[in-house]
């Protein structure tokens, strides 16, 4: 008799891991799934996001040519004043020395 209430305590106790183990099956199961649908959601953000930093990189890529382009322009715009500067200085110097000149010329003239 021993032996037959050992067996079916036995083999309750395997139905009722048997139960436990279909428990933790079906929970992993939903754990699994739920883990799943995480990576699809941030695989999705991870998507936007990359295309979010493509279009920010071309704004960025814009404005640096732009940044470059007004540069370059000021650059140029400094230089032509600089030669427009020397340009006319050096027109200044022989207006005043053919001013001179002829004043002088005019002075020695009457004089003469």
């Amino acid at each position: 008799m021993e032996i037959e209430n050992l067996v079916a305590e036995h083999e309750t106790k395997l139905k009722q891991h048997d139960k436990e183990l279909a428990r933790l099956n079906d929970m992993s199961v939903v754990m699994q799934n739920s883990i799943n649908a995480g990576l699809a959601r941030v695989d999705e953000s991870n998507k936007f996001l990359r295309e979010q930093n493509r279009e920010q990189l071309k704004q960025n890529n814009e404005i640096f040519q732009i940044v470059v382009g007004i540069n370059e322009n000021k650059e140029n715009k400094e230089y032509e004043s600089k030669m427009m500067t020397r340009k006319n200085l050096w027109q200044a110097i022989f207006a005043v020395g053919g001013f001179l000149g002829g004043f002088i010329l005019a002075y020695f003239k009457v004089k003469f």
